[in-house]
């Protein structure tokens, strides 16, 4: 046997080796996990660049497989399990589904211009600049590939990346009033062109997105019950098919709605559930409140933390409650969180709420709906989850950072809603009944991720659901579904990371009696970082535990 020293070094030197030739492929990846060696630079997608990568991720896995990997210690075990899985998995997703030809919206350069200013990056000014001086070129090529196969194109995806591409030259424009830009004006000196050649840039792609790509794209969306099977298994770890899955979605749906009619009853003396949504709806904040009313909420459930010590609170942390930005309003269409980057020793994030003055748009958010989502979103879901994260030296390692699971980050933050009213957070039957009907939103999610991409549901059939089941206008369905049909295995992970967790808390609550200590729970469950929850359920409570509860969960008898 090898000296296990002697097999960690050598494991440590061959992730190191790849991610640093990964990085290269994944500038913007990068950016966001604290590298920045490629800022300067817009993803690669030459036929070269893809085969470079695709060869890059097999010598991964053929160098880990060489490896003698049993005498690893734990964490070192759980990154080789997520460097060999997510390598295996984007080289199938290159090589069966090639996102050059068929996702407009990979190609568009805003995000990559936008991090760059809420980011920590060195050479701040070189790399801001020649991303911009890239853009004209860089979506000349696009153009190129996506109209060699433009039938292969989702119309779905045209119309998003249309509308990225308008409020992405707007964005550009208005890149020199930023204030991180204030601070280099004469350090740029040909600023002003390079912001207006890039403008124009995204202007003319869009013109070519509405004349000549639109008129024949007849792509679809789905990325069949293959691959969404080894987005289970190698994403999330989970040892099921896309009917259990099904399964568990349509029981916690019946489930969910059968206590939301409850609630609906004490609060109203009836179960119209979406009369109550409507009354609930007209007490929100004005306008011009909006933001001072999320921030209130979010320092209430800080503080409710602080009293209450039912989770480690980090030392060190910052959370910046801002207007989305205008390119991402139609993708954020009320509010969304942004987490902080790793390295960052002010643990900066974001919570993005979109401007609305129109009724329709307000009353989504009513004072319940905004407490419900401080939760959900700050304290104690995502902002908390991320920077504990981004605090523990073992759950920031890159295999890590790299691979979020949505059944982690995302079940954490249902679970948090429930949690805290359980707790004694704002317990009202207000709160409670908009704590069922969001639970209810993410256990239809599961069934409908499962339906778009493996059963051939329409976009516009799925609409209608969400319509019918949960009273949601039809156009915001429509730009939730969008984002569904872009990420296949994300929307299922609220619900299905909610139950997983409740079940393994049933059972240490059982296990240890007087002894189970909430606390200890939490902090356990967050100590792994934002990788798929069955890791970290078999990492910290044992691999018997995670067999057995996910046995419970997705049972052979819920399979339909």
């Amino acid at each position: 046997m090898h000296d296990p020293k002697e097999i960690a070094d050598r494991f440590d030197a061959i992730l190191d080796t790849y991610h640093r030739a990964w990085f290269r492929y994944h500038p913007e990846a990068a950016v966001e996990a604290g590298h920045d060696a490629y800022a300067d630079q817009l993803t690669p997608y030459g036929d070269d660049d893809i085969g470079a990568l695709i060869t890059l991720n097999r010598e991964l896995m053929f160098s880990l497989e060489e490896l003698d990997s049993e005498v690893l210690d734990a964490d070192r075990l759980v990154d080789f399990e997520l460097a060999w899985s997510s390598a295996g998995l984007e080289t199938e997703q290159l090589l069966e589904a090639d996102w050059r030809y068929r996702d407009p919206e990979r190609y568009l350069p805003v995000d990559a211009i936008h991090q760059l200013l809420v980011r920590p990056v060195h050479k701040f000014e070189h790399a801001i600049s020649t991303r911009l001086a890239s853009i004209p070129q860089y979506l000349r090529g696009a153009r190129q590939k996506l109209g060699t196969q433009a039938e292969q194109i989702p119309t779905l995806w045209l119309k998003s990346s249309l509308q990225t591409a308008r409020e992405g030259a707007r964005f550009i424009r208005s890149v020199p009033k930023h204030p991180r830009m204030q601070e280099c004006e004469y350090a740029i000196p040909d600023l002003a062109d390079l912001v207006s050649k890039a403008a124009t840039a995204l202007e003319t792609f869009a013109s070519c997105i509405e004349s000549d790509l639109l008129p024949k794209a007849a792509g679809d969306f789905a990325c069949g019950e293959r691959h969404f099977g080894h987005i289970l298994g190698f994403r999330h770890f989970l040892d099921i098919n896309a009917e259990q899955l099904h399964a568990l979605g349509r029981e916690l749906f019946d489930e969910t709605a059968s206590r939301l009619r409850e609630a609906c009853m004490v609060l109203n003396g009836n179960d119209d559930v979406a009369a109550m949504t409507v009354k609930l709806a007209e007490n929100h904040p004005p306008a011009d409140q909006l933001l001072d009313s999320y921030r209130k909420a979010m320092q209430q459930a800080h503080h409710f933390l602080q009293k209450h010590d039912i989770v480690s609170l980090p030392e060190v942390e910052s959370l910046a409650i801002i207007d989305t930005p205008v390119f991402l309003r139609h993708e954020i269409p009320f509010a969304a969180y942004h987490e902080p980057q790793p390295n960052d020793p002010k643990q900066l994030a974001w919570y993005y709420v979109t401007p609305c003055s129109e009724p329709d748009q307000l009353a989504q958010h009513d004072y319940a709906s905004i407490a419900q989502t401080c939760v959900h979103e700050a304290w104690p879901g995502h902002h908390l989850q991320f920077v504990t994260a981004n605090m523990n030296p073992a759950a920031r390692s890159l295999p890590r950072l790299l691979n979020p699971s949505a059944t982690l980050y995302e079940g954490w933050a249902l679970y948090c809603e429930q949690m805290m009213q359980e707790q004694g957070f704002n317990q009202s039957p207000e709160l409670e009944f908009i704590m069922l009907k969001d639970r209810l939103w993410r256990a239809l999610r599961i069934m409908l991720d499962v339906e778009l991409h493996c059963r051939s549901l329409s976009i516009e059939d799925a609409a209608q659901r969400m319509v019918d089941e949960l009273g949601m206008h039809y156009e915001q369905a429509m730009a939730d579904l969008t984002w569904y049909t872009r990420a296949p295995g994300v929307p299922m992970g609220y619900a299905t990371g909610w139950a997983i967790i409740n079940s393994l808390r049933d059972r240490q609550q059982l296990q240890l009696g007087d002894e189970f200590s909430l606390k200890a729970f939490h902090d356990a469950l967050l100590s792994g970082g934002s990788m798929a929850l069955a890791l970290v359920i078999r990492r910290v409570f044992g691999d018997e535990v995670w067999a057995d509860i996910e046995s419970e969960v997705f049972s052979v008898e819920k399979a339909e």
